[in-house]
């Protein structure tokens, strides 16, 4: 099954998002402590998105780029620094990428958190101590011998499987060619990113009931102290910033009352904010707002679903109707997407 697809299934049940105003008092919490300045660390931007924003820490090495009209702050390093939560390491700097708007705008993203990490022996996380009931305590650590990162599962699996280390699994790269691991916190709202062997960033979103606004943020994270990670072409490292501004509310707009998609005067995004050539944005509409056909738009040409690469292919606009979550049919096809891929009859076409 797809990531998209597993995303998806995960996303169907989540309800509203409890822990909202949790969020936004902590957000005022943080204004209140006062704007991180830092003259000098904000490096030349050789990379020039509309709406978005490079900030480079010289210190620790390495950038990342948030929408401009957030404001990236210091906040308080827990005392003492590795407060139990990342055993073995030390926090040294904590950052806040926050968005006003979202204490006047609910519909607004509330921010990302990001710890800076010293740890020489690998990057230690009790997931245990976490709410979620299927945490576990886990450690990441790069094996010389082999050259390559390694993975611990230092307690039991919630299905009972003893512990054990094996070759670390990399959900996806930065534009600067660094891994991006899963953190420890409950559904997914956390993501660690190595610099080097001993100095690592965990990025979090401020909203832990899902929002994963800061995978789009940690997309962006380059060292800048080595270039061991082998950087992106201009026009990768470019479609990386664009799809953070996308998903952070810089660039376009959601397609209301959907939020599958987004739009501006030029484009159409996806889902995973990645533009979607072939759409026309003027009359991109939503083809039912009644589950399940909520899944699915048109822009009079084409029809699109939810979480996918690009329109579907054949789908008849005119004839066009969901018969289920995964499922739909036209005047002349059948398409099944049970599996991650679309099925359309007797072909398998990937999205």
């Amino acid at each position: 099954m797809s990531q998209a697809h597993d995303r998806e299934a995960r996303m169907g049940g989540m309800g509203q998002r409890s822990r909202r105003s949790v969020v936004l008092q902590h957000l005022c919490a943080i204004l209140a402590f006062g704007t991180f300045v830092c003259a000098g660390l904000f490096a030349q931007e050789q990379i020039a998105v509309p709406g978005m924003s490079q900030f480079t820490e010289a210190y620790f090495g390495f950038s990342f780029w948030y929408p401009t009209a957030w404001n990236v702050m210091g906040a308080p390093v827990p005392n003492p620094p590795s407060n139990g939560w990342f055993r073995e390491a030390t926090i040294i700097k904590v950052l806040t990428i926050c968005n006003s708007a979202a204490a006047l705008d609910q519909k607004q993203p509330p921010g990302v958190i990001l710890r800076e990490l010293s740890a020489p022996g690998g990057l230690t996380e009790l997931g245990t101590e976490s709410a979620s009931p299927v945490g576990v305590d886990q450690k990441y650590f790069f094996e010389s011998g082999t050259q390559r990162w390694m993975y611990a599962r230092l307690s039991e699996a919630p299905d009972g499987a003893p512990p054990a280390t094996h070759p670390a699994k990399i959900m996806r790269r930065t534009m600067g060619g660094l891994p991006v691991f899963w953190g420890a916190e409950r559904h997914g709202a956390e993501v660690i990113v190595p610099l080097n062997q001993s100095h690592f960033l965990a990025i979090s979103t401020m909203d832990g009931g899902g929002d994963d606004i800061h995978i789009y943020l940690a997309a962006t994270v380059v060292a800048t102290r080595t270039d061991a990670g082998g950087h992106a072409s201009e026009q990768t490292q470019f479609n990386a910033i664009r799809a953070e501004g996308v998903k952070l509310g810089a660039i376009g707009k959601p397609l209301e009352p959907l939020g599958f998609w987004y739009k501006d005067s030029q484009h159409v995004y996806n889902f995973n904010g990645e533009v979607l050539r072939e759409a026309n944005p003027k009359t991109l509409a939503p083809l039912s707002r009644n589950s399940p056909g909520d899944n699915f738009a048109t822009d009079g040409v084409r029809v699109y679903r939810a979480y996918s690469g690009g329109a579907i292919p054949g789908a008849d606009p005119k004839t066009f109707v969901a018969t289920g979550q995964f499922t739909s049919r036209d005047a002349q096809h059948t398409y099944d997407w049970t599996s991650g891929n679309v099925k359309i009859g007797n072909v398998t076409a990937r999205q």
